[in-house]
């Protein structure tokens, strides 16, 4: 059976703040149709930076 093509698919996100401060690095998501998937980690680890940098909120 072959996959199938991802509805979602991020590749090495790089995120910096004031264009200096390095607060992502190389982070890839890749969610198939009908997937569910949970992001994890501690306080201060990039859950919310992560998922502002998919949406857009943040360039």
């Amino acid at each position: 059976m072959e996959a199938a093509e991802p509805i979602l698919k991020i590749k090495n996100i790089e995120v910096r703040y004031h264009e200096v401060i390095l607060v992502l690095k190389g982070v890839s998501i890749e969610v198939p149709k009908g997937g569910i998937i949970a992001l994890l980690g501690a306080n201060g680890a990039g859950k919310s930076t992560t998922l502002k940098a998919i949406s857009g909120l943040l360039k």
